[in-house]
């Protein structure tokens, strides 16, 4: 809780039906009958049954009119959230009547109203209905009293957590303030109490903020009898209570009509609505009244036996109506995670302002920020009803965006140490949560009676409460984590990241699968997101952006050896990453063939879980043996790489594997220099820590996982499950997947020709297992496969090239941050490691681009050029060994990557070009295993401390010298082939 909570909470209420909806519930022709036929007209023109139930409906007409209980029921809420002193419950807690400490308040007090709430919710929203409201709103009004009470006259840390377990109490029967005028107004007068109801709790919550923050800023009045001041408003509150007529129905236990089946989209709100008893005139449908009187149910009378059991499996199975469709079901996601994360900031952010600026010497405005908040929220909502946007489509996309607002504005409150950074990104923040939450309400509330939205209300905010209690056990309670304030808003910052990429990717695909289904035939209606390219390519690329941005990844080695950890340059270097090569070298080729039988995405799961772990050690786990278990995790990380460059392959057809190969390798590069340069900003100009870079990572990785999710399952795969034997090796000039197989198609546009022509074929059962023997036939096809590629003398020359020098770059990439650190201590000196790699990952692309547009016989000069740029390497290497210059050390780097880049773009391309796409991938895995294994016998000798465990600096000398044994074995290749062609010309 704080108290200010529950005045910013009322935008989760029921929402104003739209006019077009109230009259259509109603009807034409009974909207007629209200206009002609009222008792007095009838009286006139002489209808004596009319005259006679005008009569008898005189007795009745203040508790049958909508006036009087809407009158009484606004007052309510006038003097219920009429409350001045809550934006200043945190200074006086910790203040002078009170004299508690900010971490009392903050992990030992608040966190009651939590848990309390979460313990009072379900049965509370249940006998709220059982005992039809009014009972539940003298109970709240007491609440409210003995609240303020214990507020003014008790003391100690035990007594305020009772005040939060009364607040809890409060925020548990509300429910009964926002269904209690339903159930004693006939549906055409929904939407007018609906506006009456929520713009009386609107204004008295900006009038109390106002009021509050006049009377301690110009009058200089305590907190004490702000808190008095409220204790006679909701006193006032208890006494309008009272005088609420006793409602004669109830939308569950006490409703006159079955539970209606869900309506389809864009019927209205109160549609099925079940409709109040009516003896009036004005109450009784046209069709009512010509069939004449009907019996009336005694009011309250509980039904037969068992009625309590019914109701909960009606409830039940309208839970599991609602929550069938797939469209509630996001828009219910995101009200219960939004809503859980807005709770828990609004429950906290005064904490947060009194650190910044602190009661006792600064001037407060919580008042006036609260008051403009509200006006905020209030315009927000408004502006809803004039946004002419299909929601349907456009809708997530909204929740995306908006939540990436949300999350920039708590970053900012996190990292601002200016008060009115804090107040201004709590004023965004609330007027986005509040312009989300009511589209959010509209598009639930628009396809569901008024009993099943009050259900899906209900169910939304108990999973939100749900989420909430456990942040506030992990992240705030002392028996948790127990952070403090400013941590604590780092967290919800990135909580809120989390949303905005669930709902950014869940956008994607809805807009995509639009767009697919405008362009495939009815013909391919039941499959339009599996059969496209478009869908899958979204996807991938969406997990492999998330999967690569990593902005911790470059300031690796400093976190180790800086306070976070405490290791020592040696412990790094020599005993934990190592341990990556072996485990990588151990994982490859099982994880290589495990990936094509099990088709792929199975892989990329594991891959997001082994992040998600990796991360989790980085950040909480301490000690050598705890990042060697994290080395390990990395190892199975790079071993299933293979999944996401694979997965593409085995969901689309060939003629869009160009496009979708240059889509799935673009991403990763912007997003490696995203990261990187990301990263540095943070680190050279807010003075980030390294531990908060790896929590922004583990947030990307979490959402790489989550992607992960939403990948087509694949048919087929490249050698267990392909659907065509293997061909002999083509002859070179054949494009890269001249042989691939070809994807199963049922839609037109991704058959050919010669296929339409031929009429359907019948397609192979997905999956299915060849007969027995079929791993053993696969892996003996696999052995052919690779002796027929390295029977080539080209292929094996580039292949072997593509081994060493894949091994030295692996080896150079992995201890180039020791060396680094070296050269300029991260304790001591500034560092620039995130650039270097933004700057390095941008030439390395322009380098590979570059490629494309060089014509040069790469049979005749392939070879020559490996030497020369291997040779650049060595003399890179070499550099970074002699020199003690940091900038030299950096600008070798540089150049020893782009020429990397250079040359295995060629590599690649020499060897693509003669391979149908299953031997390219044998090849690629075979070539990264056999470099593997070279650099794992690098690491044990020249690295591990069981081997000669070298210093770093002596580490690259071995390197260049090794890039010099390269560049002479390719120099003399490339001599060789010069001469021997220049002999067969003459």
């Amino acid at each position: 809780m704080v108290l200010v909570l529950k005045a910013s909470q009322l935008e989760a209420g029921f929402p104003a039906i739209p006019k077009e909806v109230s009259e259509e519930a109603v009807g034409p022709e009974e909207q007629q009958k209200h206009k002609t036929q009222s008792p007095v007209v009838a009286i006139h023109t002489g209808q004596p049954e009319l005259c006679s139930e005008a009569m008898g409906c005189w007795k009745q007409e203040k508790t049958d009119t909508w006036d009087f209980p809407t009158l009484i029921l606004c007052l309510y809420g006038f003097f219920y959230m009429m409350k001045p002193s809550e934006p200043f419950l945190t200074p006086y807690l910790t203040g002078p009547d009170k004299n508690l400490t900010t971490d009392e308040v903050t992990n030992q007090i608040l966190p009651v109203w939590t848990y309390s709430y979460l313990t009072l919710l379900f049965p509370v929203f249940l006998l709220t209905d059982y005992v039809r409201y009014k009972p539940m709103l003298l109970l709240q009004g007491t609440s409210l009293i003995v609240t303020w009470l214990l507020l003014l006259f008790a003391h100690g840390v035990v007594a305020m957590q009772v005040v939060e377990f009364f607040y809890g109490m409060v925020t548990a029967t509300e429910v009964a303030y926002y269904a209690y005028i339903y159930s004693v107004v006939s549906t055409q007068h929904y939407q007018r109490v609906t506006s009456y109801c929520r713009s009386v709790t609107l204004v008295a919550a900006t009038v109390a903020a106002v009021l509050g923050q006049l009377l301690v800023s110009l009058a200089n009045v305590s907190y004490f009898y702000l808190n008095a001041m409220t204790l006679a408003s909701v006193s006032l509150a208890f006494l309008c209570a009272f005088f609420l007529p006793m409602p004669q129905r109830s939308m569950f236990f006490h409703r006159k009509d079955a539970p209606e089946s869900l309506p389809g989209p864009g019927k209205g709100l109160a549609a099925g609505a079940a409709p109040r008893p009516s003896s009036c005139p004005e109450e009784r449908s046209p069709d009512a009244a010509a069939r004449g009187p009907s019996p009336q149910p005694q009011a309250g009378n509980a039904r037969p036996q068992g009625h309590m059991l019914s109701v909960l499996l009606q409830l039940g199975r309208d839970l599991r109506d609602c929550y069938g469709s797939r469209k509630l079901l996001y828009w219910s996601l995101w009200w219960a995670l939004a809503t859980a994360g807005f709770n828990q900031v609004v429950n906290y952010v005064q904490v947060l302002w009194d650190l910044r600026a602190p009661s006792h010497s600064s001037a407060v405005y919580n008042g006036a920020v609260e008051a403009i908040a509200m006006f905020l929220s209030s315009v927000t909502s408004f502006l809803v009803q004039y946004m002419k946007i299909n929601w349907d489509h456009f809708g997530e996309l909204a929740l995306g965006i908006f939540s990436a607002i949300n999350a920039g504005c708590l970053f900012l409150m996190h990292f601002s140490t200016n008060i009115w950074a804090c107040y201004a990104g709590y004023l965004i923040f609330k007027a986005c949560y509040v312009l989300l939450l009511t589209i959010a309400t509209f598009q639930i509330a628009v396809n569901l009676s008024m009993e099943r939205y009050a259900l899906m209300f209900g169910f939304n905010n108990f999973i939100a409460l749900l989420i909430q209690t456990i942040l506030t056990i992990i992240v705030v309670d002392s028996r948790g984590l127990g952070l403090d304030i400013v941590t604590q808003f780092l967290i919800y910052g990135s909580y809120f990241a989390v949303i905005h990429g669930i709902f950014m990717i869940r956008s994607i695909c809805v807009l995509v699968s639009c767009k697919c289904q405008r362009k495939i035939t009815m013909d391919c209606w039941k499959g339009p997101i599996s059969h496209s390219w478009i869908y899958p390519t979204v996807i991938i690329c969406a997990n492999g952006f998330f999967t690569t941005m990593r902005p911790s990844e470059s300031f690796l080695t400093p976190y180790l050896t800086g306070p976070d950890k405490n290791l020592t340059i040696e412990e790094v270097t020599n005993q934990i990453l190592p341990v990556w090569t072996y485990s990588y070298l151990t994982l490859l080729f099982p994880v290589f063939l495990l990936t094509d039988y099990v088709r792929y995405k199975p892989m990329l799961l594991l891959q997001g879980t082994s992040l998600i772990v990796t991360w989790l050690l980085l950040l909480f786990a301490h000690g050598v043996v705890a990042m060697q278990v994290v080395e390990f995790f990395y190892g199975m990380v790079t071993a299933t790489e293979v999944a996401y460059y694979a997965y593409i392959y085995s969901v689309v057809s060939t003629q869009h594997y160009q496009r979708v190969t240059s889509y799935c390798r673009s991403v990763t590069l912007v997003a490696a220099t995203v990261a990187a340069v990301l990263g540095q900003l943070l680190v050279s100009l807010a003075n980030v820590s390294y531990f908060y870079l790896n929590a922004m990572t583990l947030a990307s990785v979490s959402l790489a996982f989550l992607c992960a999710f939403f990948l087509p399952m694949p048919q087929r795969s490249m050698f267990f499950h392909r659907k065509d034997a293997p061909e002999p090796l083509p002859g070179p000039g054949k494009g890269l997947a001249a042989g691939a197989a070809p994807r199963p198609s049922s839609c037109p546009e991704e058959r050919s020709p010669d296929a339409a022509a031929r009429g359907p074929s019948p397609q192979p059962q997905a999956g299915n297992a060849r007969p027995q023997g079929h791993m053993l036939s696969v892996l003996l096809q696999l052995g052919r496969d690779l002796r027929d590629c390295y029977g080539s003398r080209k292929l094996l020359y580039w292949s072997l090239w593509w081994a060493l020098a894949t091994a030295g770059f692996n080896q150079v990439v992995n201890y180039v941050q020791v060396l680094w650190d070296l050269r300029a201590p991260s304790h001591s000196s500034a560092v620039y490691n995130g650039a270097v790699e933004a700057i390095a990952t941008f030439l390395g692309s322009a380098t590979s681009m570059a490629v494309g547009y060089v014509k040069v016989n790469w049979d005749l000069s392939g070879e020559l050029a490996l030497g020369i740029f291997s040779a650049l390497d060595a003399g890179s290497l070499l550099l970074m060994h002699f020199t003690d210059n940091i900038w030299a050390c950096y600008a070798g780097y540089l150049a020893f990557k782009a020429c990397y880049m250079l040359l295995i773009t060629i590599a690649t391309f020499q060897i693509a070009v003669n391979l149908s796409m299953e031997r390219y991938a044998l090849m690629f895995g075979f070539n990264n295993f056999v470099a593997l294994v070279i650099q794992t016998i690098l690491t044990v000798v020249v690295v591990d401390s069981r081997g000669l465990g070298l210093d770093i600096s002596t580490q690259f000398l071995i390197y260049g010298s090794y890039f010099t044994v390269i560049t002479g074995i390719f120099l003399i290749r490339s001599v060789y082939t010069i001469i021997s062609i220049k002999c067969r010309n003459t």
